[in-house]
């Protein structure tokens, strides 16, 4: 996508640089996680469902279905976080014996 800028006369260069610099800026920084939303939102809806089948029909299996989508849920969660913040592997070394270390990446 190609933006022009008017230029007016009592803008001066620098002016005008810095707003082009900030609108890349800003395109850049730009994170697409709709792939992440779409699949928390799917998920979400599972849990709420395996959430009412759980309450008509107590069993153990039941239960653990639904903990294991809310818990994918919030890993999914802290994942789209993860990306929103631009966090890397070496930024979060220090969690590199953990668990949720593997799950975020």
């Amino acid at each position: 996508m190609i933006i022009f800028f008017h230029v007016c006369t009592n803008r001066t260069e620098a002016e005008l640089v810095e707003e082009i610099a900030m609108d890349v800026l800003q395109k850049l920084n730009h994170v697409y996680v709709g792939d992440l939303d779409h699949q928390i939102t799917k998920l979400e809806q599972l849990a709420q469902l395996q959430l009412q089948y759980y309450k008509r029909i107590d069993t153990y299996e039941n239960q653990l279905s639904h903990e294991a989508t809310v818990e994918r849920v919030t890993e999914l969660k802290m994942k789209r976080g993860v990306s929103m913040l631009r966090l890397t592997r070496e930024m979060l070394s220090y969690m590199e014996d953990s668990e949720a270390y593997e799950k975020l990446f």
